[in-house]
């Protein structure tokens, strides 16, 4: 009895050990099936724009940024508004100094009228106006409704520019991550690379322990600058597909690329082109001209009108004949004030107020142009001159890099020495990134500056 129950104790112990040992064998393989798939969404969800290369990726290039923009950009709009409705405003001017028609008619019933007279009264004519003369009240009209439409174009245009530069920023700012992101990979891949090397010769009794970590370190900053490049090319994208009105997490393509483009050559040059294309001074151009036609209105109120009248009315003379019988007339009118209480001479005074206020706006505007040139085209030589230095030191570090690496396997270079190397190198790739982003940048910015964008 005592040994059957020992037995079966046993038998029983050992179940329940091997029960314990699958169940942690279990646990683990959860753990790390887990841990697994954790691995995967996680990099996957941050991995997704950098599959942008693959072949269910859509291809942008800034032109269709551009274009996207402009066609849902309100600002842009409603300026185009302006123009229409500057349009508007010409054509009724120019309509005003043509020959001018009018239909009239009226019925009226009267009473009984005494001596037998036709309470029907009734009318009818036409009647037809032309001015001769306005005292150039017309033609002031209309020259300020083309300089109102010149002015409400070069507004629309300067509006434009400015929605165009900010989508090539956008665009410049999503190659600056995706750039950015190979960066980071060539140097986890140069950090991966230099761990298995290190393990390799540990292995091999050829080097410490020592520098198997200081390769894990590195691999591992590696990996966070990779991250938060992932990151920076997952907000970029999001950002230009909002442009494009695509769904925000659509994989992008961009067909451009950060290489140096060449600016204005002189800073006369560029002053000279901004002086000449700029929209914004156009527009003051229009307003000054606005206001020249304002004062020209202003001073038509003290001159003589001259209008040529012509019609033919039809009636029953008020009910006086029981006949209709009609009459044509021709007429010469003329207008002339001989006093308004001074209203006419102030409307003067303050056109011509008017005028100068804005030639003095007009010579601050051309000054703050001047000076947005000059900052521009100073800001553009010096992104070149860092642009220049930064591809001059990204070749330095791929030298020492490779020295370093054949020094290191040779025996004769240290851990420290090939990882800062390749660490430098890293650093040095990322600031090419931000200079060709820079001297990008700061060109079509020198370009809206010059109004040629």
């Amino acid at each position: 009895m005592r040994k059957s129950f020992h037995k079966e104790f046993t038998n029983g112990s050992r179940l329940v050990r091997l029960f314990t040992v699958w169940c942690h064998l279990e646990t683990v393989m959860v753990r790390k099936i887990v841990i697994a798939v954790l691995s995967v969404a996680l990099v996957g969800g941050l991995t997704l724009p950098a599959r942008a290369q693959s072949g269910s990726s859509r291809q942008v290039s800034v032109a269709d940024v551009a274009a996207a923009v402009l066609q849902s950009n309100l600002q842009l709009r409603a300026a185009a508004f302006d123009v229409a409705v500057a349009q508007a405003q010409l054509a009724q001017a120019r309509g005003a100094r043509g020959p001018q028609a009018g239909l009239a008619g009226g019925y009226t019933l009267n009473q009984q009228q005494p001596f037998g007279l036709d309470p029907n009264v009734y009318a009818m004519g036409v009647a037809i106006t032309y001015p001769l003369s306005t005292g150039g009240s017309l033609e002031a009209q209309i020259a300020l409704a083309q300089a109102n439409l010149r002015g409400a174009q070069a507004t629309y245009q300067r509006a434009r520019q400015q929605v165009v530069y900010a989508a090539e920023q956008t665009y410049l700012q999503g190659l600056l991550a995706f750039e950015s992101m190979a960066a980071a990979q060539r140097a986890i891949d140069a950090a991966t690379e230099s761990l298995r090397v290190a393990q390799a010769k540990f292995s091999a009794g050829a080097s410490a322990r020592f520098d198997v970590l200081q390769a894990e370190v590195a691999a591992a900053n590696a990996e966070q600058i990779k991250v938060q490049a992932q990151t920076g090319v997952a907000n970029a994208q999001a950002t230009l597909n909002a442009a494009l009105n695509l769904s925000l997490d659509t994989p992008l393509e961009l067909t451009g690329a950060q290489m140096p483009q060449p600016g204005e050559a002189t800073l006369a040059d560029a002053i000279a082109r901004a002086l000449r294309d700029r929209p914004d001074l156009a527009a003051l151009q229009s307003r000054i001209a606005a206001a020249q036609a304002g004062l020209d209105l202003a001073r038509s109120g003290g001159q003589p009108i001259v209008s040529l009248g012509t019609g033919y009315a039809l009636s029953n003379a008020g009910g006086l004949s029981p006949y209709a019988f009609g009459n044509w007339s021709v007429s010469l009118n003329v207008v002339l004030s001989v006093f308004d209480g001074g209203v006419t001479q102030e409307k003067i005074r303050q056109a011509q107020f008017q005028l100068e206020q804005l030639k003095v706006r007009d010579a601050q505007t051309r000054q703050q142009v001047e000076l947005e040139v000059r900052q521009a085209w100073l800001a553009a030589q010096r992104a070149t001159g860092e642009l220049t230095a930064a591809t001059k030191a990204v070749e330095q570090g791929r030298e020492s890099a490779r020295l370093a690496s054949a020094r290191y396997q040779a025996g004769v270079g240290t851990s420290l020495e090939l990882l800062s190397a390749q660490s430098g190198l890293a650093q040095a790739e990322q600031a090419l990134a931000s200079a060709r982003y820079d001297q990008n940048a700061a060109r079509i910015q020198l370009i809206l500056a010059t109004g040629s964008l």
